[in-house]
């Protein structure tokens, strides 16, 4: 397999004279003889040798419109682009058209999401998989991945064999002259972006349209390549169940989650061989050794859209088998078995109507399961509390896993949570957290057996703010002094003035905590703050509100905690929402030391934002 480089190819055909000239020079490239056309796609056919492709060859690719049958189309090769996959791997351009009394093409203009991976034959051998497209708007004019990379895949170790994953160029670029030629030879407007991998349409089911627009932009941020759109469900595969067969040109969906929310890209296979498949030719989430499922799909209809360009939508079909690779040059399929998923599951309640669901979503791919959290339950709260506004929800999350040794962990938490804008934001992005945070940790092997959460969810916003804080000093009267002083071993009575929202009634709380032996001479602060201000998750303040880390390999999370342990109980034991938190803190007793923080919490029933603070002198 050729050497890959560590760093990104930039800019690969700008003051390349011999790229200049590949596309320059294709109008008047010698036509070559029609080849004897075939009469369906090949499963395991013979490489055509890259060395070998020049200009004009005439050859014929597969995919499928509609249904599961593969459909012809032909192709004519306008030479090869050096590099222009990366350092050491060459794409070879083409020009696409419909064979007489067909219709692939031109149902999209163009090329079309969801044709990566379509076989394209010479002569009968395999020339490579299309996968590569114009950004701005389809074009017949696009960039096939060479068949021996494919076929490299095929060589590789499993998904156990870690490997270094190098930066890739995601889009190839092509000066002015090569867009000026190019639209001459396409007959057709001068195409003003580059060349990239053609999106991936990913269906996903359970998901109400707001969430749909959250997933992809999220999908954007974190360099996804895909067209998001509303789809149907799939059931995760049973161990034993029977696989199905790939065929090559026929569709192929890379699924990443299965039951109440099911996602899955779509594209084409491009070969079947010695018990494995390869499709897309071209990366989905270019994340080297993975378990996703693999499944045959039925293609529904070609969409045209003004704003992604065209894409397949299609149904998921019959498991064949899990994809264990993907990589610059496509997705592996291992068509032996299925894969084991870990189960996300919800039992959502809805206090107003008393209408409740229990749900479940399966993830084949482990470093999915953070994103599945957030998903899953959103998809139970859509369908229960079936509302996007303000309200209130409590709930409890709890992670099931095994840590090192194989030793079984369990870490539960329950919240209260409040929002104007989407109740239901908050808690699923929380339980995310934790799951990204024990996903992404590197303090041991961690693997995640099960999440489970359970929330009852309500219309009428409730929250209270802090508004005054008084103290009493060993039993005296309550003041809210500028300055307070106290002495070492005094027992301090923090009592909190709260305003529910839009009510005018107040009402009182107390916190108490007592002053540390030690700190005479000391001065610090007797802070008392609503515990929604202290809350670190993902889902708490308006920096959680952008959640596409969850979609990236590192995570959301830079863990400090020096154990598992210690990982743990930060994610347990933090302030939860309801609670009032009054801290004293003093300042060290020299530059070398560390603050005295003293702390105590109260939980309410309703989320408590706010704070206020007193100055203190201890003498």
């Amino acid at each position: 397999m050729p050497e890959r480089t560590s760093h990104p190819i930039r800019n690969l055909l700008a003051g390349s004279a011999t790229a200049l000239a590949l596309i320059g020079g294709l109008l008047t490239a010698p036509a070559q003889a029609e080849p004897v056309k075939q009469a369906a796609a090949i499963d395991c056919p013979t490489a055509v040798p890259l060395d070998t492709v020049t200009a004009g060859m005439i050859g014929e690719g597969y995919t499928v419109t509609r249904g599961t049958t593969p459909q012809p189309f032909k192709v004519e090769v306008l030479g090869k682009l050096t590099n222009g996959l990366g350092a050491g791997r060459d794409l070879i351009m083409i020009e696409a058209s419909d064979v007489p009394g067909g219709n692939v093409i031109a149902q999209g203009g163009g090329l079309w999401a969801g044709m990566s991976g379509s076989p394209i034959y010479v002569n009968g051998q395999l020339l490579g998989a299309f996968s590569y497209g114009f950004s701005a708007s389809p074009s017949p004019i696009g960039g096939v991945t060479p068949a021996a990379y494919m076929y490299d895949l095929l060589d590789l170790g499993g998904a156990a064999a870690q490997k270094a994953q190098p930066a890739l160029a995601k889009k190839v670029s092509l000066s002015a002259k090569q867009r000026r030629s190019i639209s001459a030879r396409a007959d057709a407007t001068m195409p003003k972006a580059s060349l990239q991998p053609l999106r991936v349409p990913l269906s996903v089911s359970g998901l109400a349209t707001r969430r749909l627009n959250r997933l992809q932009s999220d999908a954007d941020k974190a360099g996804l390549n895909v067209r998001v759109h509303a789809g149907s469900s799939a059931a995760a595969p049973a161990a034993a169940a029977p696989l199905a067969k790939p065929t090559a040109g026929g569709n192929f969906a890379a699924t990443l989650s299965y039951g109440d929310v099911t996602i899955a890209g779509t594209g084409t296979t491009t070969a079947v061989c010695k018990g494995q498949a390869v499709a897309f030719g071209h990366y989905l989430n270019y994340l080297g050794p993975v378990t996703y499922g693999a499944h045959n799909a039925t293609s529904l209809a070609i969409i045209k859209d003004e704003t992604f360009g065209p894409f397949k939508l299609a149904d998921i079909g019959a498991p064949v088998g899990t994809i264990d690779q993907d990589r610059m040059s496509g997705v592996r399929a291992d068509l032996s078995a299925a894969p084991i998923t870990t189960p996300v599951t919800t039992e959502i309640t809805n206090y107003d109507t008393k209408k409740s669901r229990i749900g479940r979503t399966d993830v084949p791919f482990p470093a999915f399961v953070a994103e599945a959290t957030a998903t899953g339950i959103w998809a139970g709260y859509d369908n229960v509390f079936d509302e996007w506004g303000s309200g209130r929800a409590n709930g409890t999350w709890t992670i099931k896993g095994t840590r090192e040794g194989g030793v079984p962990f369990l870490i539960t938490r329950a919240n209260r949570w409040a929002d104007l804008d989407d109740t239901t934001a908050p808690p699923a992005l929380e339980a995310a957290d934790a799951v990204d945070a024990l996903i992404n940790q590197d303090l041991e092997p961690v693997s995640i057996d099960s999440v489970d959460f359970t929330s009852i969810v309500a219309t009428t916003f409730r929250q209270a703010r802090i508004t005054k804080v008084a103290v009493s000093v060993n039993g005296g009267k309550y003041v809210a002094p500028t300055l307070l002083q106290v002495k070492p071993g005094d027992r301090l009575k923090a009592r909190v003035t709260l305003r529910p929202y839009k009510r005018t009634a107040t009402e009182i709380s107390t916190v108490t905590l007592k002053v540390p032996a030690g700190t005479k001479g000391r001065s610090g602060v007797l802070s008392v703050i609503g515990g929604s201000g202290l809350s670190e998750g993902l889902g708490d303040g308006e920096e959680g509100e952008d959640s596409s880390c969850l979609l990236t390999p590192e995570g959301c999370n830079d863990s400090t905690d020096a154990s598992l342990d210690s990982l743990f109980k930060s994610l347990t034991s933090g302030p939860r929402n309801d609670d009032i938190v009054a801290s004293l803190i003093l300042e060290p007793a020299s530059e070398s030391g560390n603050p005295k923080v003293t702390t105590a919490k109260r939980h309410k029933y309703v989320v408590i934002t706010g704070s206020d603070e007193i100055s203190v002198v201890v003498r």
